[in-house]
This record gives C-alpha cells, structure tokens and sequence, in this order.
C-alpha cells in the first residue's frame, strides 16, 4: 500500500534539496554533445531544460523576467498557452548561447543557496498560504510542485541523452505523493471506470528495488487512494519509471511506451489502455 511522503518541514525540504542535488549531478554527467539534443519539451533541447531550472528558481527569488524580442524566443509557439510558460520561454531564451559552464555554476549555486535557506524552515513556514503553479496553495504543496517539477525535468535530460531514470526513493515517492489526485481524477474521470473498480499503478524504478504500489479506487464517481491493496485490482498498469514520467508528463504517445514494452497492462486491458491514453495530464 503507498503511503503519501509526509508534508513536514523535515521531509519537504529534505526531498527538495535531494532533488536540485540530484538534478545537478545529471548535468554533471552530461558530455560537450549532450547540451544540444533535443528533449521531449518541445522547442528545448537539454540547454534549454538546465536552463529552465535555474531561471525559473531565479524568477521565485524576485529576479525580473528579461526583456527578449517575443518572436525569437518561442513565446508564440503553439505549445505555449499561459503566461508562465510565456515567461519560461522568455527566461530560457535569455540564458541561450551562454556557455554550459554558465548553467553548471547556477546549479551550484542554487544547491547552495536552496540548502541554507530551506534549513531555516519550520512547520509554520509550510502552513503559509501564496501562489503556485497550482494555484493558492501552503507552502509545503508548493515545495511539492516544485520537486515534481524538478524531478520531471532531470528525467527529460536523462531520456535524452539515453540515462537511466533516476530513482532515489523518497523524491520519487513525493513525486507520486503530488500526483494522486491527476491519476485518481484520470481513472474515474477520464478513463471512466465504474464504481467498485481499483486500478493498480506499478512503478518499477530500475534499481532492483520493490516496485512503488498505488492503487485507486472508484467511489461514488470519484477516484480516491485505496488504504489497502487489494490482491486482484481490475487492472494493472506496470510501468518503467522512466515510461512512467512520459507518459504523465505528455512527453510520449502512449502506444510508443506500450509497443516498446515500457508499460504492459494486465486485468482489464481495455480499462487499463484508457487510462494510459489519458495519462498526460500535466502542463
């Protein structure tokens, strides 16, 4: 049975500095070819991603957002649909031709910076309520995001360049922990199943560790954590960790990560197939 990463001070900021740390290790591995493959972000190639991450982290420390020429920065582009992703193509344009020893010493930099301030941080300061991506949420939700996107986002460097998924145990279990309510509104809701239905996700992290387990269940309508796990859900979704990350994310079609068997369903396939055509629910 998953059990949600805990959302005090220790465990948040802990799975926020683990995974910057992370992140930065992932541009430490990359090579002088590596910068410039393109990524599953459309318009990014693996400079533009390290580069979202620093200036995005620069944009909630109060920097103001450079002034570019929108029409070489792809802020027009068709994927970009609300005005964060408009400042992100902004920020991102503005740190392009800058060298990779630029963004490796950001990393360092923010690493640095996110420890110290983050281990000032008590329980109060995580119950303070302000914007987020997500809209008016506590800190500690927003410190959440923050990992997810993080997380996310080393796994775009990883896929590209042909790295393994990373799988440090706590930040991908906060990861899960954020998206419970997309995978249950997306069981329910979107993939339509019927009450009494359990759909059990299987995320296998590489690593020869046991496989994370969550399971959701249909309540009057509504997709909710099952507290228990159930030894035959009505259907099974197994996936790589990697496999996983694209396809929540949108980054892949799901009939690719299928046929490459990066995810393979058991029970009810079709049920199963309709979830998995209606992961992609992040932004």
């Amino acid at each position: 049975m998953f059990v949600p990463r805990p959302m005090s001070a220790p465990a948040v900021t802990s799975d926020v500095v683990s995974s910057l740390a992370a992140f930065r290790s992932a541009t430490r591995e990359l090579g002088p070819a590596d910068w410039a493959r393109p990524t599953d972000c459309p318009g990014w190639d693996v400079h533009d991603v390290v580069a979202h991450v620093v200036t995005f982290e620069a944009f909630l420390d109060g920097e103001p957002a450079p002034a570019v020429d929108p029409e070489v920065t792809g802020v027009a582009d068709p994927h970009v649909r609300n005005e964060i992703g408009r400042l992100n193509e902004a920020w991102v344009a503005s740190w392009r031709g800058r060298p990779p020893r630029d963004l490796l010493d950001g990393m360092d930099d923010l690493v640095q910076r996110r420890t110290r301030e983050l281990a000032e941080v008590g329980d109060e300061d995580l119950a303070v309520v302000g914007w987020s991506p997500v809209g008016e949420v506590a800190r500690s939700r927003f410190l959440q995001v923050r990992v997810l996107d993080v997380w996310f986002h080393e796994q775009d460097i990883r896929e590209a360049t042909g790295r393994p998924a990373r799988s440090d145990r706590d930040v991908v279990e906060r990861v899960v922990s954020e998206l419970t309510h997309g995978l249950a509104f997306v069981v329910a809701r979107r993939a339509g199943a019927s009450d009494g239905s359990r759909v059990r996700f299987a995320v296998d992290p590489d690593d020869g560790a046991d496989p994370i387990v969550l399971d959701i269940e249909v309540v009057d309508g509504r997709g909710r954590v099952s507290s228990t796990e159930t030894p035959s859900p009505t259907a099974t979704i197994a996936a790589e960790l990697g496999a996983f990350g694209r396809l929540v994310g949108g980054r892949r079609p799901p009939q690719e990560m299928l046929d490459a068997g990066r995810v393979s369903l058991d029970g009810d396939v079709e049920l199963g197939r309709r979830v998995v055509e209606h992961l992609g629910f992040m932004i």
